[in-house]
């Protein structure tokens, strides 16, 4: 039988935390210059006041908190982080976590992928209150307003200054309720995508299948303000956290991001090592490199064709060329922009288009 005790109290709470960020978000917003204030917007979220949580129970000593705390697929918020002390956080007893417990014995009660997924849309429902806003744009325009919101929301340091600024001291480095509340619900979000991954259930895909915002931003411009190397994950475009480097000692970097199957990408592999193009290919390591796999120590990849090819290729599968990643992948010191209307003209493109057409055809 499925509990719902504890998520119906989260999504109350969740609820009224909905209506803060959409009230500070709609005093803010310029609706003539489709802009946020963000002076406003800092007013607003000072207003909140401080963070009520009472903690009942004795934190986790950590050496650095923060380093143990870090966000696996909504990696935007990571860099947020530092500016939050232990106390911020929540313990392992407060609702959200709760929750995911109580989400958790439910998926093992439901026996059938079926029904797994079915709940899994359910709480994509539930959670999902991206639509609060009634104003209509188009999905990046959307996104790059959210982001912009909640980045002014969680930025604690430029908060601080905005007080000193205004001369209000008392309020220059409290911890507000409003920035609080919403990077656990953020932690909520990530810890819920990982729990479903443990079932196999793409809760990212599902999101983007059922149009669901998970907040799920672009983080290519936020990585290099991590303390770490952050990549990717084993499902649709979410992130996760990479070691700072292997057991040899090498930097990993970022890896490729494909919305292919994994059984695209591994015929694909098979074309291009039939086509002398890939020597000794590992199904392993090149799923590692396009972050489906994980593996302990991951290998470069040894490309055999020509450098433009390689970029165009990534390009095609991924539907951008990253010059880094490309480099780190196939250990090259040498990168060359896509030519994309000579390699859409080629041989190879039709090819490799046949078996994601294919692909996408079984899976239908």
């Amino acid at each position: 039988m499925i509990k719902r005790e504890l998520t119906n109290i989260y999504l109350a709470d969740f609820d009224l935390l909905t209506e803060s960020l959409y009230l500070s978000w709609i005093k803010a917003f310029d609706v003539e210059t489709n802009q946020l204030d963000s002076s406003l917007l800092k007013e607003l979220i000072i207003s909140y006041g401080p963070y009520k949580y009472i903690h009942t129970t004795t934190k986790e000593n950590y050496t650095n908190f923060t380093d143990n705390f870090r966000f696996n697929h909504l990696t935007w918020v990571n860099k947020f982080l530092d500016q939050l002390n232990q106390d911020t956080f929540s313990n392992h007893i407060e609702l959200y976590k709760q929750v995911i417990c109580e989400v958790e014995s439910n998926l093992f009660v439901l026996k059938t992928k079926a029904a797994q997924i079915a709940y899994a849309k359910v709480l994509l429902r539930d959670f999902d209150k991206s639509h609060v806003h009634k104003l209509k744009f188009e999905k990046s325009e959307s996104n790059r307003q959210y982001k912009e919101a909640f980045e002014i929301i969680l930025d604690r340091r430029s908060i601080a200054e905005f007080s000193i600024e205004n001369k209000d001291l008392s309020t220059a480095f409290t911890d507000y309720d409003l920035s609080v509340r919403l990077i656990n619900h953020l932690d909520f979000i990530d810890k819920l995508i990982d729990l479903f991954c443990c079932f196999e259930v793409d809760l990212i895909e599902l999101a983007r299948m059922q149009k669901r915002n998970l907040y799920i931003f672009d983080s290519s411009k936020d990585e290099s303000l991590s303390k770490k190397d952050w990549g990717t994950t084993s499902i649709g475009t979410a992130y996760i956290s990479l070691p700072e480097g292997d057991q040899s000692g090498t930097q990993v970097s970022s890896k490729f991001q494909s919305t292919l199957s994994n059984e695209c990408l591994i015929n694909i592999m098979h074309h291009l090592y039939k086509k002398k193009k890939l020597e000794k290919p590992n199904i392993e390591i090149w799923l590692y490199w396009f972050n489906r796999k994980c593996v302990r120590i991951p290998e470069p990849l040894k490309w055999k064709g020509s450098d433009t090819l390689l970029s165009n290729i990534i390009q095609h599968l991924c539907g951008e060329s990253n010059s880094t990643t490309i480099k780190t992948a196939f250990c090259t010191q040498t990168y060359v922009k896509p030519t994309r209307k000579i390699y859409e003209s080629g041989k190879m493109y039709k090819d490799i288009e046949q078996i994601i057409t294919i692909s996408k055809k079984k899976n239908v």
